[in-house]
């Protein structure tokens, strides 16, 4: 079973999210977020939550991104690494070449409702099978002979993000 896929990692971020990192971009999400809730909502008729927004105004639609440059920099001292996700020998695995935001909820007024989920992808791996709900990977993507592996646990947070079957003729 070889192929070529990238995984995802995702996280939510709320008021209770515990790490100071995770902390960090909730406060600052947050305060871009009411900036961005003006500079969208109607001012004759405002709205306090961000889907009663999206209904009103679809361009709204671009928060999320908007709001991602809030956390370039905390995303940057990652290093390109995750490393709360080892690997089955407990060295440190996952590489991250980008990440995407997704605003979950939000109100203007109430920081509790504010939510935000941060999904964090590899580059391309090989993936050279699944033993025992693992994978077994490498990052050698175009070795023809042999490969460098490594397995990687199944985790409830990550999934295979882009698969593309390799020809093994």
């Amino acid at each position: 079973m070889k192929a070529k896929i990238k995984l995802a990692f995702r996280i939510v971020i709320d008021q209770n999210s515990e790490m100071i990192w995770d902390k960090y971009i909730f406060e600052d999400t947050y305060f871009e977020y009411k900036i961005q809730h003006q500079v969208f909502d109607d001012k004759e008729y405002p709205v306090k939550n961000y889907w009663e927004l999206l209904a009103k105004n679809p361009h709204a639609e671009r928060i999320p991104f908007l709001l991602s440059s809030a956390v370039v920099n905390y995303v940057s001292q990652l290093n390109g690494e995750i490393k709360s996700l080892p690997d089955v020998l407990g060295n440190t695995f996952f590489p991250i070449e980008n990440f995407k935001l997704d605003l979950i909820s939000s109100n203007l007024e109430d920081s509790s409702k504010h939510k935000i989920g941060l999904t964090f992808y590899t580059p391309e791996l090989v993936l050279i099978d699944i033993i025992d709900n693992k994978y077994l990977l490498s990052k050698n993507i175009d070795k023809e002979n042999g490969f460098e592996t490594f397995m990687f646990a199944f985790h409830p947070q990550v999934a295979i993000s882009y698969y593309e079957p390799v020809n093994n003729s």
